[in-house]
C-alpha cells in the first residue's frame, strides 16, 4: 500500500509541475515493445533544457507469445530446464516514473544525448506447468499447473540519443538496465520477463532492455 501511495503522490507532483511549464510536451510509444507483446504510452515535458520528467505506463499481454529478437541479443534465452517450470504465461502492467537529464544547454538543440533514472512498479501474472516428482515412483514426473501474481518494483537507469524527425515528431534510442527488488526471486524459475523492467535468464542480476521511442509534440 505504501508503494501505491508513493506513486499517487509522485504522479500528482509531476502533473502539478507540468501544468506550470510552458515548454514542449510530448506523448509517445516504445515501438520495440510490440515485439514483447507490450503496448505502452509515455508522456514527458521539458522544464529546463537539461531536465524532462517522464511518466510511462504499459501492459504486456503474454511474453511467452512474443518474438523478442532484441532481447535474445541482450541476454541469453536458454531453452534449458528452468528448474522444472514450463512457463506458458507472463503478462502484467507497469507504471514508470522518472526523468531524463538532457545533455544540452538550450531548447534550440534538437539532437542530443540524455541520461535517464526511473522508478518502476510492475504487477506480473505468471502461469506454468511444473514437473514434480512422484513420491511413490520418482522416475515419472507428474505435471502440476501453477499460477501466481507478484508485485515487483525496481530502479532503472538508461542512456540514449534523441533526435528530431520532422517538426512535431521526435525519436530516441535508449539502452536501459533495471534492478528489481528481491521479490523477483519469487517468480517461477529463472527465465522471467517483468513488464517495464525487462527479461533476464539465469545469468546476472540486472535486466537489460532496448527502447525505441516515437514521440509527438502536443
Amino acid at each position: 500500500m505504501k508503494h501505491y501511495l508513493l506513486l499517487v503522490f509522485c504522479t500528482l507532483a509531476i502533473s502539478n509541475i507540468s501544468g506550470q511549464s510552458d515548454r514542449h510536451k510530448y506523448i509517445g510509444i516504445n515501438a520495440l515493445g510490440l515485439t514483447t507483446t507490450t503496448l505502452n504510452t509515455n508522456y514527458y515535458f521539458d522544464i529546463k533544457p537539461f531536465f524532462s520528467p517522464l511518466i510511462d505506463i504499459g501492459y504486456t499481454f503474454n511474453y511467452e507469445k512474443s518474438f523478442d529478437f532484441i532481447g535474445t541479443i541482450l541476454t541469453p534465452h536458454c531453452k534449458c530446464g528452468n528448474n522444472g517450470f514450463d512457463l506458458n504465461k507472463q503478462s502484467g502492467t507497469y507504471l514508470k516514473l522518472g526523468a531524463l537529464l538532457n545533455l544540452r544547454k538550450t531548447f534550440d538543440k534538437e539532437n542530443y544525448f540524455h541520461l535517464g533514472l526511473f522508478f518502476t512498479n510492475s504487477l506480473i501474472n505468471q502461469g506454468c506447468t511444473y514437473q514434480t516428482l512422484d513420491i511413490i515412483d520418482p522416475f515419472f514426473p507428474l505435471p502440476t499447473q501453477l499460477s501466481h501474481t507478484k508485485f515487483i518494483f525496481g530502479f532503472n537507469a538508461s542512456i540514449g540519443y534523441e533526435f528530431s524527425i520532422v517538426k512535431k515528431l521526435k525519436s530516441s534510442f535508449d539502452f536501459q538496465v533495471s534492478f528489481p527488488n528481491k521479490n523477483y526471486k519469487d517468480l517461477f524459475g529463472y527465465r522471467n520477463y517483468i513488464p517495464g523492467i525487462g527479461f533476464k535468464d539465469f545469468e546476472g542480476y540486472w535486466f537489460p532492455m532496448l527502447l525505441w521511442n516515437l514521440k509527438y509534440r502536443l
